[in-house]
Parts: C-alpha cells; structure tokens; sequence
C-alpha cells in the first residue's frame, strides 16, 4: 500500500548538490575575467606562510653562511692566525648570540603582527627611534648587497684573469646581477623561498666538497695537506700591510648580517615567536661549527702566505673544482635574494605607518603577499650606487656599521624593557604594602619587597624576574636562556666593535642616525612614545652612587595611613569701615514693582 507522505528521490538531491557546486564554480570562474589580466597576480593566488625549517633556518644559514666565508676565511686565517681568527668568529658569534637573545624576548613580551625589527624597537622606545632603526637596517641590507654582489663579480673575474687589470668588468658584472635578481625577487615570496630550498642544498654539497678536497689534497704550490708545520705556522698571526685584527674583524663580521633574516619573515610564519627562535637559533650554532672547520681546514693544509694571497684557495683545494664555484655562486646569489627579500620590507612597515612622510609611496604592495615592488626596486638602485665602490675588502667594514648599530638597538631595547618591568612590578609592590597598611592610626616604617625575599640590593641592580615573560617559559624552552645583562653586554660590545673596527666610519653611521631621528621628530612631532620608561641616565647615577656611597642595606620607605587633623579658623579679610561702623549689619535690598499704565 503506497504511503501518504511525499517521496524524496536520493538521486535528485544528489543532482541538486552537483548542480549547485557546478553554479558555485562557475560563478567563481566568471569573477576571475572581470581582472583584466594586467593586473592579475600570475604567481601567488593565496598568501603563503612557512615554518621553522623551510622558512627560518633557510633564510638565515643562506645569509650567515654565504660569500665572505667562502672568499675570506682562507685570507682571514693568513693574517691572523688560527688563534686570533677563532677569537674573531667567537666576537661575531657572541654578538650574534646575544641579538638573536634579545629579539626573541622582545618577541615573547611585545605583541608585535607586522614590521619585524622595525615593529619591535617602535614598541619600546616610540616611532621615532623605530624608524630610526628601522631605516638605518635596511641601509645596512642594501649595502650588504652590494657586498655580495661585488664578490661574485670578484669570484667571476679572478677565475678568468688572477691578476685582472680591468676593474670595470667587476662593476658591470655587479650591476647586471643586480638588475636579474632584483626581477626573480619580484616574482614572489613563494617562488624565491622555494628556490632557496634548492639553494641551500647545493651550498651543503659544496662545502662537503671542499672538506673531501682537504682530506686528499698532496703537497704542491703553498698546498702542504695535512701538515703539522703548516698547522703551527699558521697558530700565530702574520698580518700584511695595512692589516690589523679589527680590520680583519671588520671584513669577516658581516657574516652575522643575515641573523635578522628570519625577523624579517615575522608575517610569512605559521608560529612568529616559535620559528624566529628555534630556526634562527639552529642556524646560527650550525653556522659557527661551519666557521671553524673552514678555519681549521685553511690552517692545516695552506702556507700563511698563499691564504693572504689567494682570495679563490678554496676552490683549488677542493675535489671538485666547479662544484665548490657552484656553492660560491649560489652562495652569493642566495645572501642576494635574502637581502631584497628583507630590507624593502621593513621600508614598507615604516612607509606604511607614515612617520615619515615623503617616504609613503614605498609603502604600496602587489598581491596576496602585498609584495614591496616599489620599495624592491629603491633598494636596488641604491645598492648599484654601492658596487661601484668595487671591492669587497672596503664594502665590508662599511656594511657592518648599520648593523652593529641596529644590534645595539635591539640589545638595549630589550635591556630597556626587562628594567621597566622592574619598576613597574616594584610600584605595584608599594602600593600594595601601602593598601595593606592604610588602616593604622600611626605611620608605620616597613622593609621593601627587595628584603623580604633575602635580596641586600636596592633598585636599579634589582634581578626581579619579568612578569611579562612568565607566562611563556613552560610553552618556549628559549626563554630560559635570556637575560638583560646579556643583552647589555651586547649593546656595549656592538657600539665598542663599531668604533673598533673604523672609527671614521662609526662616526658616519651615528650622524646619519642622528639626521634620521630629529628629522622624524620635526616632520612627525606628535609620534607615539613606546612602553619603555627606563631611563639610562637616572640608572647610571644610581649605580654609580651606590658604588661611591653605599646606599642601606634595606630599602625602607614610610606609609602615612590617615591625614593629620586640620582645624578651620575664619577670618575677615578687610577692616571694617569707620564712617559705617554704627550702621546696623543687614542686607539691604530693593524690591522694584512694574507698573502697566
């Protein structure tokens, strides 16, 4: 017997779905032509984000291990020593160390989306600083690759001519790499991440090749092998002409300058904090082991004089000639790619937010991934400025300033911010003490919070932990491993290292940061400050008395808990008139009537 209720075929409502997937689609299909294909995005159709390895660890092992390595470790060792060279990778690495430290608990204290150094020193000490910063890095980046540019133009032309005579071909060769790789960077974060993936793997084959060519390398020409005399000549220094062991540290120190790749990359990550931190971390540890073996490696297998001599060694030791030159090249063309891949982005962080505004046009982005292409190609034309310089050994001292300079900011920065949370956390403190006590009748004189937990020292030389980091040491394990006065080491020995290595140039670099900062205050007088209220000057005065004139072993401070009784007494303020004095005291009024007529 046939129901009385409504049949429902399945099949239909399978037709229905189908239909309206089909609809969906090819509504979907029928808004992409509205796009005039000039301007659709050919090359990403969704922002793309990367993660620890992929993104992080490429970067910063692409920009930290690259071209000086390969072309100036050999002619470092010579001068040097092996002892005074192991000295140089350890400053550079501690430097390094301390910078990659302090980012990361600026990070995990500072909610920071967008900017990367730039976002992070705006925080803490207000836009004008930050831009300051901020354009002082990305100058150090576009001089960085110049640097790069220039030694694979020099890498080129000494393995056509050793002696060249024709120091043009250099710059022409410079130029026209810069132009090429400034058109693959434009193509896409996606396509240049993924091709320094592939990047990376030939510069590991390289350098294995290069320690298989030191295992078998015979004695010939300044080649000894694995020689014990070699080993000890080469312990102690023999610098050349014009050479010393800062000018040696400036030309192998920039080195650390892709260290901040991984924080330019801050709003490409799945996981900012996380990445940033491990990646950068893993890359800089690998980088130093790398350092040493090459170091080790020239020591052990070359005379003093060749290393000095022969900035191409490398790839005569090695087994594979061409393989090393591929790991040479590609190690230049990747610092290349890192760097226009970094520096017009924090050029477009700042552009955005205004501060200065004649630089706004360089905020403007193409695509999912709002890709800098202005801001790329102001980089470019500048750093083509830069290789007309044409030699690696001058560039190098030159890029290292902005950098240094930028890694004491952000040493400082976080040094900054871990004592204001101090204080802050020590106000709160006395508050509460005083709203423990404010009930009494009589004041009362009570031990700071400094004493009660065993601690003699009074503030600023408090070691309170930060509150704001707290919460994140059982989620991150490298928090654990940050400290202020690590971080205030850093600062000092960056702004020492600056001058160290070439006072003239340090100089330079502090008036140019000097120009930026009160040029942002005149054009944007009304920034925002940071969160920072630290004050370097009243901290100083305090050690420094506490050092002279040592302050009592107790913090104590008094609470007054009720306000002392006020009695009123009313005066007259004039003399009474004596031609009235006999008038009766009353007030006298006039009650006017309006009369209609």
């Amino acid at each position: 017997m046939a129901s009385s209720g409504s049949y429902s075929d399945p099949n239909a409502d399978l037709d229905t779905e189908t239909s309206k997937q089909r609809t969906e689609l090819w509504d979907e299909i029928d808004e992409s032509y509205l796009v005039e294909w000039w301007k659709a995005n050919f090359f990403i159709r969704k922002p793309v984000l990367f993660g620890t390895w992929d993104g992080v660890f490429t970067s910063c092992m692409l920009n930290i291990f690259g071209l000086v390595v390969f072309l100036r470790a050999g002619w470092m060792v010579g001068n040097a020593g092996l002892l005074l060279s192991c000295l140089i990778i350890i400053f550079t690495l501690f430097v390094g160390l301390c910078t990659v430290l302090a980012s990361n608990g600026l990070f995990a204290r500072c909610d920071i989306e967008k900017g990367g150094i730039y976002g992070i020193i705006t925080h803490v000490f207000g836009a004008k600083v930050g831009a300051t910063v901020g354009i002082m890095y990305v100058l150090g980046q576009t001089i960085c690759i110049a640097l790069y540019v220039t030694g694979f133009a020099e890498a080129i032309v000494l393995k056509l001519d050793p002696e060249p005579t024709n120091h043009w071909l250099l710059r022409g060769i410079g130029i026209g790499t810069v132009i090429l790789l400034t058109i693959v960077a434009l193509f896409g974060v996606k396509y240049l991440v993924r091709l320094q993936l592939v990047l990376l793997g030939i510069l590991l084959v390289a350098v294995l090749d290069f320690v298989i060519g030191c295992c078998l390398a015979n004695s010939q020409s300044g080649m000894t092998g694995f020689n014990k005399t070699s080993f000890n000549n080469n312990l102690q220094p023999a610098f050349a002409e014009g050479q010393s062991f800062f000018s040696v540290l400036g030309v192998f120190f920039p080195t650390a300058t892709g260290l901040m790749a991984g924080v330019n990359m801050q709003g490409d990550l799945k996981n900012p904090l996380d990445n940033i931190s491990t990646g950068s971390l893993a890359a800089l540890t690998f980088s130093g082991f790398l350092y040493y073996l090459f170091a080790v490696l020239f020591a052990c297998t070359v005379e003093s004089d060749l290393l000095k001599s022969d900035y191409m060694i490398a790839s005569e030791i090695s087994w594979v000639s061409w393989l090393f030159l591929c790991g040479l090249y590609i190690a230049s063309l990747s610092s290349i790619l890192g760097s226009l891949y970094g520096a017009p982005r924090v050029f477009q962080s700042i552009a955005i937010d205004n501060i200065i505004p004649i630089i706004s046009i360089f905020g403007k982005g193409r695509g999912a991934n709002n890709e800098p292409v202005i801001a790329t190609i102001t980089v470019s034309l500048v750093s083509i400025c830069f290789v007309l310089v044409g030699h690696l050994n001058i560039l190098a001292p030159i890029t290292a300033m902005p950098f240094l300079l930028t890694y004491a900011a952000i040493n400082y920065a976080y040094f900054s911010l871990s004592m204001s949370e101090d204080y802050a956390i020590k106000t709160s403190s006395i508050l509460d003490q005083y709203k423990r006590y404010e009930t009494e009748t009589t004041p009362i004189i009570k031990d700071s919070p400094s004493n009660q937990n065993g601690n003699s020292e009074s503030y600023p030389l408090l070691d309170y932990a930060a509150a704001a980091g707290e919460k994140d040491k059982t989620k991150y394990w490298h928090v654990s491993l940050q400290s202020r006065w690590l971080a205030f080491i850093g600062f000092l020995l960056s702004m020492l290292m600056m001058f160290l290595i070439n006072w003239v140039f340090a100089l330079v670099a502090f008036a140019i940061a000097f120009m930026l900062y009160f040029y942002t205050g005149a054009v944007s007088p009304g920034t925002k400050p940071g969160v920072s209220t630290f004050v370097f000057s009243k901290w100083s005065y305090h050690v420094l008395r506490q050092v002279i004139h040592p302050l009592p072993s107790e913090d104590r401070f008094v609470i007054a808990t009720e306000t002392p009784e006020v009695q009123y007494q009313t005066m007259q303020l004039t003399n009474e008139n004596e031609d009235y004095i006999d008038r009766e005291k009353v007030h006298q009024s006039i009650v006017s009537e309006h009369i209609e007529t």
